[in-house]
């Protein structure tokens, strides 16, 4: 399966009146928004790909300053833009949706003041020095951690909603771009 180029995607998502996202199976509800919306932009920082120092160079305030930044739709942020960063994907652990070499708009776990997981959420976690795209998803008991790769090897991962607390979730990816 192949994604078609983004400007068609945005043609397609403005005709129809729903996000990109929605479009692309991201979100499981269309996102309204009025064709304008799509003009205003936002600037968030640019960290390149996920790496063990990537929280100490958004961090640092000597850094801060020579960050580069790219500009996103505002629609796509649901808070102030400093709580986002954009990373660029090096892993296959969701290829059905999400290819590697592709960017993700990621609200950061770490600034977000209530990082709201629905079920169907796509989270990037933290597993030793890897980084995985996992669906998230709720039972009243049970959290569900889940790959979508077109690749074998990638196992879903079962937890207790207390175990979750102790999963070191990096962030929830709210917009993806090539």
């Amino acid at each position: 399966k192949a994604l078609p180029p983004a400007n068609d995607l945005k043609k397609l998502a403005l005709y129809f009146e729903v996000s990109t996202d929605y479009l692309l199976g991201l979100k499981e509800s269309p996102t309204y928004f009025i064709a304008e919306d799509v003009h205003n932009t936002v600037k968030i920082n640019i960290i390149g790909t996920l790496n063990v120092n990537y929280q100490d160079k958004i961090l640092s305030p000597s850094e801060k300053e020579s960050i580069p930044q790219i500009e996103v739709p505002q629609y796509v942020l649901e808070e102030d833009p400093d709580k986002y960063f954009v990373t660029e994907v090096r892993t296959d652990s969701f290829n059905r949706r999400i290819n590697s070499g592709d960017n993700v708009v990621v609200l950061d776990a770490t600034k977000a003041e209530n990082l709201h997981l629905d079920s169907g959420s796509i989270l990037i976690i933290k597993m030793e020095d890897n980084y995985r795209i996992l669906l998230f998803k709720k039972t009243d008991s049970m959290i569900y951690l889940e790959p979508f790769s077109h690749l074998n090897g990638f196992e879903t991962l079962t937890y207790s909603k207390e175990q979750f607390e102790q999963v070191e979730v990096i962030g929830k990816i709210v917009y993806v771009f090539r």
